[in-house]
């Protein structure tokens, strides 16, 4: 390449480059709202008889919860269980989570269990209903804010 060439080239890429920001004149957007693109999260629960296990989660703002148990398997086997267990929704406190919302629920596709939840640190509780005979893996997700 030609030293000319080489100028010219940078020249016009320098031209193109501009600090000033152009648009209607007279008006100015900015946007400070949280995003409320909701998120999904997945976890496996291993509980036996009488057993519960929590997972806590931060919502950014305000905003519905939607819960579902996609599975509830047997350890070592692949065949899908029927037997209900005990979804809630509530707040941690200590290494316990205080459930306020709750529901005996099998697997299901869709959300199971949805609550309006304010901005802040919640915990979904996963547990035995009552009917479980032996140690069982339940996959769950939820979707919040």
């Amino acid at each position: 390449m030609s030293k000319r060439f080489l100028l010219l080239l940078i020249a016009l890429l320098g031209a193109g480059c501009d600090d000033s920001i152009s648009g209607p004149s007279g008006t100015s957007s900015t946007s400070t709202t949280a995003s409320t693109t909701p998120y999904s999260e997945f976890f496996e629960a291993a509980i036996g008889p009488g057993e519960s296990m929590f997972y806590s989660f931060t919502e950014s703002v305000a905003g519905s919860v939607g819960v579902t148990v996609a599975s509830v398997v047997q350890p070592g086997r692949t065949a899908a269980l029927s037997t209900p267990i005990r979804i809630g929704l509530g707040t941690p406190v200590g290494e316990g989570c205080t459930v306020t919302d709750s529901a005996d629920l099998t697997p299901a596709l869709t959300a199971q269990l949805t609550v309006a939840l304010a901005a802040g640190v919640h915990c979904v509780s996963v547990g035995d209903a009552g009917q479980l005979t032996g140690t069982v893996i339940a996959s769950v997700r939820f979707s919040h804010q």
